[in-house]
């Protein structure tokens, strides 16, 4: 599976979804309470001057009054404009408003003559608001500047605008304090299986209410069982398996210990290899038991070893194309045939992932005081998310195998005081292995 790059914890996610909610929330209010305040204020300039022109009208019907005085009477300073039944304009309380371009349309003005109207638009380039209404001699008209409500509607959505980032903010920090208080359970849960391994496969012990994490939780604890039982299987199977080799391995030793009293010089050497083998089958098998049962490797038979002569040469004859660079000379103390395993063990998988023969090569340096045995192939190379988990029990790579092989030598390498790293590309894997040399308190 291929790991996504990092992101944003849960819990900071959690808040910033809250906080773009509140935003739009908020967005939403501005802009619900700037159409609710703009159709109240039309609603109210509209309705004054609907009121304003069926009072006007009256006092024209009834005769009371001169126009001049009619005019100037407590309209709130807007333009009254009296029109004729025909639509033509015949007075108005500012001498700019009896002009041509200030005056409404004739139709418009015909249409109030029954009924009173509203009418929107430009007079004298700048925005108006007009109410109509008739009287006995025609049509009155009042008009408005609307303009303040856009000053005043601005200053409103101002206001509103500088209240919603503080609400925002503290949205986000509520979501915080909500999403963290919310997931802690999560977090406590991710804590436990995080403690989770192959070698403790023990039931997560969860306290809180059956709910969304509870049930989280109960899925986790049955893949453990059965991850449990998984493993238990292998090792059963490994156990097994291993009673059953060892017997015809034994047996097999046996037989060609005496085939080499017996067989003449020309076949000594062939059977001193095939007892090498057989040998070196009876450790992996004793491995394999005791890997079955959870153990580590155990402690090597400590010998004076030269890495070149007991280790490295003798494993690279066993493969096609090996090269080898190897100074003698480089001692440490340990086991040579658990060393010949490590070897053995790296080498067989370059040569498996190698592009040929000759692709591998094995190298032997001296670094400060520890040895560094070097394998190194020039196949396709590791993928990056893979190299943590190539050294653990039973892990397959693309290669195939038991999956015991690199695990094996790791714990061989470890015994020895050693460690066992990888660094791999396309076209070149290296596998160094870094051993402690032989110190003069080793051989007092």
């Amino acid at each position: 599976m291929q790991l996504r790059a990092p992101r944003l914890p849960l819990t900071w996610r959690v808040a910033l979804l809250a906080g773009a909610a509140i935003a739009v929330l908020a967005g939403l209010t501005l802009l619900v309470s700037y159409q609710v305040v703009r159709s109240g204020m039309y609603g109210d300039l509209r309705r004054s001057l609907r009121e304003d022109a069926a009072a006007l009208a009256a006092v024209y019907s009834s005769g009371e009054g001169t126009a001049n005085s009619s005019l100037s009477g407590p309209t709130g300073g807007v333009v009254l404009q009296i029109y004729s039944p025909e639509g033509r304009l015949i007075a108005a309380s500012r001498p700019e408003y009896e002009r041509e371009q200030a005056s409404l349309p004739p139709s418009d003005v015909r249409g109030a003559g029954l009924v009173s109207t509203l009418w929107s638009g430009r007079l004298l380039n700048r925005q108006a608001e007009v109410a109509l209404a008739p009287f006995v001699l025609g049509v009155v008209a009042v008009i408005a500047d609307p303009s303040y409500i856009s000053v005043t509607l601005a200053d409103l959505s101002r206001i509103l605008f500088l209240a919603a980032v503080p609400l925002v903010v503290l949205g986000l920090l509520v979501g915080y304090i909500v999403s963290a208080a919310s997931l802690r359970s999560v977090t406590r849960l991710a804590r436990l299986a995080s403690q989770l391994g192959p070698d403790r496969l023990e039931p997560i012990v969860y306290d809180g209410p059956n709910d969304e994490v509870g049930r989280l939780a109960h899925t986790l604890n049955d893949l453990v069982d059965r991850l449990r039982e998984s493993r238990d299987s292998q090792r059963v199977f490994l156990a097994e398996t291993s009673h059953e080799l060892r017997t015809p391995l034994t047996s097999l030793r046996g037989f060609l210990h005496r085939a080499s009293r017996r067989a003449g010089p020309e076949a000594a050497e062939d059977l001193a290899d095939a007892q090498r083998v057989a040998l070196s089958m009876t450790r992996l098998v004793e491995d394999l038991l005791q890997l079955s049962r959870g153990e580590m490797v155990r402690e090597p038979n400590p010998h004076l070893v030269d890495l070149a002569n007991d280790v490295i040469t003798p494993v690279a004859a066993e493969f096609e194309g090996v090269r080898v660079n190897a100074p003698r000379g480089v001692l440490v103390l340990g086991d040579p045939q658990r060393l010949r395993q490590v070897i053995r063990n790296l080498v067989a998988n370059a040569v498996r992932a190698a592009t040929g023969p000759g692709g591998v090569e094995v190298a032997l340096d001296l670094d400060g005081s520890d040895a560094t045995i070097l394998v190194r192939d020039d196949g396709s190379g590791i993928a990056p998310e893979l190299i943590e988990r190539i050294f653990e029990k039973f892990y397959k790579g693309a290669g195939g195998g038991s999956g015991l092989g690199l695990a094996i030598a790791q714990q061989v390498t470890r015994h020895h005081g050693g460690e066992i790293t990888v660094t791999s590309e396309p076209g070149s894997t290296e596998f160094t292995v870094r051993l402690p040399l032989v110190q003069e308190d080793d051989v007092d």
